[in-house]
């Protein structure tokens, strides 16, 4: 009888609760590349502007007609037509649209009053466009986490989920930092694994410790070097998500003039390509 139940218990609760799919989070900062992901079958947007520096807040009218198409897409019906000019006809689901708030470039994290005010403000504009989580980050000048205004952040984010962003990965104490960032609220932490890319065997062993100890508690979703190549450990690792732009590099044409407008050392965009998307998801 012992058997016998715990037979029946073990099919009730894969009938209710069957095993999920790895989902993929493609992080975007156009239109184009938006339709791209979409069109390869993305669970996940992480709506940015400027990819080239890092990825800064998007601005509301690309949000806004994200959030069009996608709300156009019907929910687990084939799609004849989403939006002007984009036939979505292999989609099954619509990708939720996650909205990066982070005013200005640079690896420090530590923002002033008037930075905090702008994102808190581009919270309040977002959560009107109607958006499904927010992407955010701040450290100290010691590079320890912020908790007043990451706090903050998630007061005014209510009740839309916060994604706590990379700037986990310049913090001084990971171990004391995730327990930060748990207790304050954020469902989902994006790392690196502290190194330039996720696939470091140092970022390897760490993000793998940090799913070990803290994945019941918190979404750890690697991100940063993520590709066809060597997603699949990290799925093998048991990660439920994983991030990744799948990008290609589109050099812009050159101008006779030398005057550069921008930071960025090279003249190129990054733009999502479907196909890659495509391949991820098939892993």
């Amino acid at each position: 009888m012992g058997l016998l139940r715990a037979l029946l218990t073990n099919f009730y609760y894969k009938s209710q609760f069957p095993l999920s799919k790895t989902m993929l989070e493609v992080c975007i900062d156009s239109l184009e590349s938006a339709i791209n992901a979409i069109h390869g079958g993305a669970d996940e947007l992480e709506v940015c502007s400027s990819l080239t520096e890092g990825g800064l807040t998007p601005s509301a009218g690309l949000v806004k007609l994200i959030r069009d198409i996608v709300n156009n897409i019907p929910k687990k019906i084939p799609i004849r037509k989403t939006c002007d000019n984009c036939s979505c006809g292999n989609l099954k689901t619509a990708p939720k649209v996650n909205v990066m708030i982070r005013s200005r470039t640079g690896s420090d994290f530590c923002y002033s009053k008037e930075e905090m005010d702008t994102m808190l403000s581009d919270i309040d504009v977002f959560k009107v466009i109607g958006v499904d989580r927010f992407v955010f980050g701040a450290l100290t000048n010691t590079q320890d986490i912020d908790e007043i205004n990451c706090t903050e952040v998630i007061r005014r984010a209510h009740p839309i989920p916060v994604t706590f962003h990379r700037a986990f990965d310049v913090c001084r104490d990971p171990q004391k930092t995730i327990l930060s960032i748990i207790d304050i609220g954020f469902s989902r932490l994006l790392t690196s694994g502290q190194e330039v890319s996720a696939d470091n065997a140092n970022a390897i062993q760490l993000i793998k410790k940090l799913y070990m100890d803290y994945g019941d508690k918190i979404e750890i979703m690697p991100g940063a070097g993520i590709n066809l190549l060597n997603a699949k450990g990290f799925i093998d690792m048991g990660c439920k998500i994983v991030h990744s732009s799948c990008k290609r590099i589109r050099y812009l044409p050159q101008i006779e003039h030398n005057l550069r407008m921008g930071t960025s050392d090279s003249e190129h965009i990054y733009v999502t390509d479907e196909i890659i998307v495509k391949k991820m998801k098939e892993i």
